[in-house]
């Protein structure tokens, strides 16, 4: 009779074992699901933080009592601040061209709304275009307008030949015009 007791206890005692093991598993996987999921910011804590960002594209790297102040005002913490910056600097290395898009909607926006440049209580580039011109310091060997010149003379290379072989634009428009490198 002990020994059908045991036996009964142990296959208990399997079983509990077993169901306790697959309860930690489930509570640990959504535990850790829940804290890895992807979650974004708010549309207004995005607008906050691009405006700074491209109100001092000059110097894109807030100083800690500014990204104390963007987290507050964006409702978010100290240290996602810094992460949004340090990815969105990486981004904008990467694609400049979208970039400067981007900047010159936000300077509109700006100018729209009378912001001043000062909005954070400290010292901003003029303009996020301006701001532009400066980025070259964190762009090594990107600074397009030193190596290839101020500006492109188009004009300089233009080819008589190509007007006898009736390659001329429609009366009226000039062949080529001067462009400045921006």
């Amino acid at each position: 009779m002990v020994s059908i007791i045991q036996k009964k206890f142990s296959g208990i005692q399997v079983q509990l074992k077993q169901s306790t093991c697959e309860a930690v598993m489930i509570l640990r996987s959504r535990f850790l699901d829940a804290r890895r999921k992807r979650r974004n910011f708010s549309k207004q804590a995005t607008e906050v933080l691009n405006e700074y960002f491209y109100s001092h594209l000059s110097n894109p790297y807030p100083s800690e009592e500014a990204k104390e102040e963007l987290a507050r005002q964006c409702q978010i913490t100290v240290s996602q601040v810094s992460n949004w910056f340090g990815n969105k600097r990486i981004r904008y290395k990467k694609n400049i061209a979208k970039a400067q898009e981007e900047a010159n909607m936000y300077a509109a926006k700006k100018a729209a709304h009378g912001i001043g440049a000062n909005q954070y209580g400290m010292l901003a580039g003029s303009s996020a275009a301006s701001g532009m011109l400066n980025y070259s310091g964190m762009l090594p060997g990107q600074d397009l307008a030193h190596h290839m010149g101020a500006s492109l003379d188009f004009a300089a290379s233009y080819n008589p030949q190509l007007d006898l072989q009736g390659l001329t634009p429609p009366s009226g428009e000039p062949a080529m015009k001067k462009s400045k490198l921006e």
